[in-house]
């Protein structure tokens, strides 16, 4: 899954020594890459190859962090992350997810899991990723602990919100049947599949999203996109290639959108009550 060749240095002082970590996947490759990655850091680290053995491990001892998989030949990640919520109710737990199961994933989320991680991952964003739900740990117990460890933990808080900022899930996530935002990784998934958005692209898109059910105007679109006002005849005309573009890379037929429709003379509308795909 992690791109071996950018492994973080053996030598550096992990940002929460002795945290132990969990790694659950049914890919041993996977299991034994993470774990090398964040034995390397510093951390203590355990493995498990299925939901039944996550849980059983879990019961066992105490762990300050799950990486998971969403997909186990045995149970459901979301359904391990229920589980095991009554024994380890201060475990932090980030979810390991194809593109594919995206959906998924950010039901477990909903569920309490702190983040997910894509399949594949830099090593560099999955090591950020475990320092940032740590830090989230620590803020959460607020317990009295040694100044040196406060300040550690607040030190690492700075790279936690540079990470992942305190975003509302109904904004971060935005969905029609077919298309997942993430705004928070700008990323987009088109029926499961990932697609690559220009910035502008990206805007006009999670601003529509934002906005379902109501008719934006050309007008308005231009100016939350590009900051500036135009009368609705001249900004038709620059927004229309994106909007062509766009649909090309949503819509099954580009010619017969149904994701983002034309209202005539008055702008686009995402509507919740989209028309079946066929």
């Amino acid at each position: 899954m992690p791109n071996t060749a950018d492994q973080p240095n053996p030598q550096s002082e992990p940002a929460f020594p002795g945290a132990r970590i969990l790694v659950v996947d049914d890919e041993a490759s996977i299991r034994r890459t993470l774990t090398q990655i964040f034995t390397r850091t510093g951390y203590q680290t355990a493995e498990a190859a299925s939901g039944q053995e996550a849980l059983q491990q879990i019961a066992r001892q105490r762990f300050d962090l799950v990486i998971l998989d969403i997909r186990l030949p045995d149970m459901d990640g979301t359904d391990v992350l229920k589980a095991a919520r009554p024994t380890a109710p201060d475990t932090v737990f980030i979810l390991l997810t194809a593109h594919g199961a995206l959906d998924s994933a950010i039901v477990a989320i909903r569920h309490g899991a702190f983040d997910y991680l894509l399949k594949p991952s830099p090593v560099q964003e999955i090591v950020r990723a475990v320092e940032a739900g740590l830090a989230e740990r620590q803020r959460r117990l607020r317990r009295e602990e040694p100044v040196a460890l406060l300040e550690r933990a607040l030190t690492t808080l700075k790279v936690a919100t540079e990470h992942r900022e305190t975003v509302p899930l109904s904004e971060r996530f935005l969905q029609t049947p077919d298309v997942t935002v993430d705004t928070l990784r700008r990323l987009a998934v088109v029926r499961g599949q990932p697609v690559d958005l220009t910035p502008t692209e990206f805007e006009i898109l999670t601003y529509l999203l934002r906005h379902r059910d109501r008719i934006v105007s050309c007008r308005e679109l231009v100016a939350h996109v590009h900051g500036c006002e135009l009368d609705e005849r001249d900004a038709r005309p620059l927004l229309r290639a994106h909007i062509h573009r766009l649909r090309r890379k949503l819509e099954r037929d580009s010619n017969h959108p149904h994701t983002i429709r034309t209202v005539r003379g008055s702008g686009y509308i995402i509507s919740a009550d989209q028309p079946p795909e066929i």
